[in-house]
């Protein structure tokens, strides 16, 4: 079926996982370079309508600036860099704004359009403390006529998606973007590899894929979807566009109803949201006011949120479960304090009042697997443990077997001395030796495994 779009965006996202060491310089060259990006400062009076859909405590740690008051803003503003960092350094969450200046347009080849058309209306950046940041990178198609094709969407999506700097090497035409400000293909990569370019964590292998993952919002001409059955009539193209393929894939999906179940969600007729680890989708008709007032709106702000916390969540756990396959025993300790602090400060069951949002957030854990991942961390750490705890009391038994022979040895030599009644000089200072040796073994041994571990914990 030929679909037609009356209006559609989609979020680029971009995930990178800037080193611990690093983020305090990776933040002051944001805050040096402020006339390209700007700290963004939450203000209830902004959106009074997203600060009010999260809990409380959901506020603080996605928008702690929101409760600044006005002389704690300006403070900030007044203050120099190395007082700002030592702010923003400790901040759950920080946003910044690029500056675009004027929207940015280009166009993309398209084996079956030609050339397709977009806007890039906005970029922004989302870091949290522990280092992993987005990059969100907000564009639409460009059509001159009041409806959009569908497969053209679906190009433009799937092609865009792969500007990244870990994937621009495989696309063979450098030439099929062109555009203001955008006058080859490599232009966006390079724009993002500007950004994270000696800040992101080498050492971490494909924690994601090299392309960007898409967030899509497309509203239908109603003609297509004026009663809740008219869905199975496009339920393959829904599917084509929650898994980005292009406009040349002609395979028909054989997913079950199950399945279907598990991965999407819909709440009300002519709406259908569509969950994975590289896409969050939602197809809505034009019939329904709140599909067109609304929901452009909070699909981008509440419910990107939400799918960006389980996002963060994810990486979060396969970043610790990396640090465990490496068993190196600095991480690891390090590790048992970042996954503490993760559990208390960063793991939520809870988010919001709205059953709407609970209904996206517990599908959003469930795309992203975080339930699993979070159990498989947790288990793999104490299997490591245990190994470590085993191996220290291999160690303990070692060190009473030594006290155990050197004690046997003391009592030897002084029922030797006792019986023959020895009284050599040497061997009475033998004697007290071992008994010091026997005393205090185990007590040196202990204070010096206390001074080790002190010792690590200040150069984690």
């Amino acid at each position: 079926m030929q679909l037609k779009a009356k209006y559609q965006y989609t979020h680029f996202i971009y995930p990178v996982i800037i080193e611990q060491k690093k983020y305090e310089e990776f933040l002051s060259n944001l805050f040096v370079h402020d006339r390209h990006w700007k700290f963004n400062i939450s203000r209830q009076k902004d959106d009074e309508s997203l600060y009010n859909f999260f809990l409380p405590y959901m506020r603080k740690f996605l928008f702690p600036t929101l409760f600044w008051s006005e002389q704690d803003i300006k403070q900030f503003k007044k203050s120099n860099l190395k007082q700002k960092l030592l702010i923003a350094t400790k901040m759950s969450c920080l946003e910044f704004d690029y500056d675009l200046a004027n929207i940015k347009t280009g166009s993309l080849s398209d084996r079956k359009y030609g050339r397709i058309n977009f806007d890039i209306s906005s970029i922004r950046l989302i870091c949290f403390k522990s280092g992993v940041c987005f990059i969100d990178i907000k564009a639409q198609v460009d059509e001159q006529s009041d409806l959009i094709d569908f497969e053209k969407i679906l190009d433009f999506n799937h092609y865009f998606r792969s500007l990244t700097p870990r994937a621009i090497s495989r696309i063979k035409n450098k030439n099929f973007m062109h555009g203001n400000n955008i006058n080859r293909i490599d232009d966006i990569a390079i724009f993002i590899n500007s950004i994270i370019a000696g800040y992101e964590a080498n050492d971490i292998e494909k924690i994601y894929y090299d392309r960007m993952f898409t967030y899509s919002y497309m509203c239908l001409d109603k003609k297509y979807w004026e009663n809740h059955d008219d869905f199975k009539n496009f339920k393959n193209e829904f599917l084509k566009f929650q898994y980005v393929a292009d406009s040349s894939n002609k395979s028909l999906y054989t997913i079950t109803d199950d399945d279907m179940k598990q991965n999407t969600y819909s709440r009300w007729e002519n709406s259908m949201f569509g969950f994975s680890r590289e896409s969050g989708v939602v197809f809505v008709a034009d019939n329904d006011d709140y599909n067109i007032t609304h929901m452009p709106f909070d699909y981008e702000k509440k419910y990107l949120y939400i799918m960006l916390l389980a996002f963060y969540q994810r990486l979060c756990l396969i970043n610790f479960s990396q640090d465990l396959v490496k068993n190196d025993k600095t991480r690891i300790k390090k590790l048992k304090k970042d996954l503490t602090r993760f559990t208390n400060f960063s793991w939520f069951s809870q988010i919001t009042n709205s059953d709407y949002g609970m209904s996206i957030w517990k599908k959003w854990k469930a795309a992203f697997e975080l339930e699993e991942l979070y159990d498989e961390v947790h288990k793999e750490y104490l299997e490591y443990y245990d190994s470590v705890a085993a191996s220290g009391q291999e160690k303990i038994n070692i060190i009473l077997i030594l006290l155990y022979t050197v004690s046997v040895l003391f009592t030897g030599l002084q029922i030797l001395t006792n019986v023959f009644n020895i009284r050599q000089a040497w061997l009475e200072i033998l004697v007290v030796a071992l008994m010091a040796i026997t005393v205090l073994s185990y007590p040196v041994y202990i204070v010096l495994r206390w001074l080790k571990h002190k010792t690590e914990k200040y150069m984690i």
